[in-house]
């Protein structure tokens, strides 16, 4: 019998089942992908609106993982940044009116 005949659709030999890999190669390296719960989470206390986008967009990339779809799963946790890094921008410019504001009506 050949090596390469695989009754009932079992993995390769070396990796379990729901593993991804890279595409386009046949060695068990494990895709690895980073859902960025922390800065998802810190951009809640940042912007809830965009946090909770964040959240919905980390929770997306491990799933996709397990069923091999890696380019969602980058696409996702890049998401998740842009939102972190939205969110802190806003932060900024919030608290630069603010203290702008403080400022001019303070003197009186």
């Amino acid at each position: 019998m050949s090596q390469d005949w695989n009754p009932g659709g079992a993995p390769p030999a070396g990796q379990s089942p729901g593993m991804p890999v890279w595409p386009g190669t046949t060695s068990t390296q494990v895709a690895s992908v980073p859902p960025r719960w922390p800065l998802a989470i810190t951009s809640l206390f940042f912007c809830w609106p965009l946090g909770i986008a964040a959240c919905v967009y980390a929770a997306k990339v491990n799933p996709a993982l397990q069923v091999g779809d890696v380019t969602t799963a980058l696409n996702a946790s890049n998401r998740v940044k842009l939102f972190f890094w939205i969110s802190l921008a806003i932060l900024v410019l919030y608290l630069l009116i603010v203290i702008a504001s403080a400022g001019s009506s303070g003197s009186g």
